[in-house]
């Protein structure tokens, strides 16, 4: 299905992290009085800025001064491997280092409040900034994030020891089994498991049809291994007591991809967190069916209702 994107609403920047790697950003268009609060919106693996265009439009309709970025190695950041499909990083506390930068030079400037929206990903490494800067998010909604993968429970500690042992190695930078390059013409709604909804099931995609430089394939195995050890991290109770910033986590019944029990464990834990499950949901949240974005909105309007407090 190939239908003309939705309008641009972002004017783009880049700003250099290493002599190698600079991060694009976006900053949403703003044609009325100016924000009286930021919202920084963090994409999921595999994603881009583009794709969240629409959800951007939708939280500058509630008053948010709209920013995001692509995170390194996806997007139109710079890519860690010549091969640009290939999903990897060196270490996952760089995207934590990369969400700083944004922070420090589009963000604090401003001297206003700033709140998180963060998908799958995304909400990771939210979880761990927050956990490094306590006082800097007033208020995180958080939908699928990846507190955990989903790997079946008997091969969880083989590949996990395969995954450590196979970085190590030239194997780093191999993709892992079953993973590959990104082809436009192999993308299939039917069977998928990421929405239920098809015409923003092919937002990204036609994105990427347009740009195909945006696309990104399947993950190598040192990015597996980096996130089992960003995941063992988030699990270390002095990391989770340092996140005091109030979160809403909102977790998709039916997540194939990132596990919904993780999410509720850690809900549990957290010093101030609600949590929400969405019946039925796939992983992604913010592009399912009406009536399941409609218990989110209503869910994040609420939590938000207040967002200078």
């Amino acid at each position: 299905m190939k239908f003309k994107p939705i309008e641009d609403i972002f004017d783009y920047s880049y700003l250099s992290v290493t002599p190698t790697i600079q991060i694009r950003y976006g900053i949403a268009k703003r044609p009325i009085a100016p924000a009286k609060a930021i919202l920084l919106l963090l994409q999921g693996r595999a994603e881009c800025i583009e794709k969240y265009k629409g959800i951007a439009k939708q939280l500058q309709a509630k008053g948010f001064q709209v920013i995001s970025l692509d995170w390194r190695g996806q997007g139109l950041s710079s890519r860690e491997l010549e091969n640009r499909h290939k999903g990897h990083i060196q270490r996952f506390d760089d995207y934590v280092d990369d969400l700083e930068a944004v922070y420090s030079r589009a963000i604090a400037p401003q001297g206003i409040p700033v709140y998180i929206l963060a998908h799958s990903m995304g909400g990771h490494i939210a979880l761990r900034f927050m956990s490094r800067h306590p006082l800097k998010i007033k208020r995180a909604v958080l939908a699928s994030p990846m507190i955990d993968i989903v790997l079946p429970s008997m091969m969880r500690p083989a590949v996990k020891l395969i995954a450590h042992g196979l970085s190590k190695t030239a194997f780093v930078n191999k993709y892992v089994l079953g993973s590959k390059d990104y082809a436009f013409e192999n993308v299939k709604f039917k069977g998928n498991n990421l929405c239920h909804d098809p015409e923003k099931f092919w937002i990204l995609h036609n994105e990427i049809f347009h740009n195909p430089d945006l696309a990104l394939g399947g993950v190598t195995w040192g990015w597996l291994s980096q996130a089992l050890e960003s995941i063992a991290i988030l699990k270390h109770e002095d990391v989770i007591h340092k996140i005091t910033t109030p979160i809403l986590m909102v977790s998709a019944q039916k997540d194939t991809v990132v596990c919904p029990k993780a999410q509720e464990r850690l809900s549990h834990q957290l010093p101030h967190c609600r949590f929400l499950s969405i019946e039925g949901g796939f992983h992604e949240l913010l592009f399912e069916q009406r009536q399941m974005t409609r218990q989110f909105w209503d869910a994040f309007t609420l939590f938000m209702a207040n967002p200078e407090s």
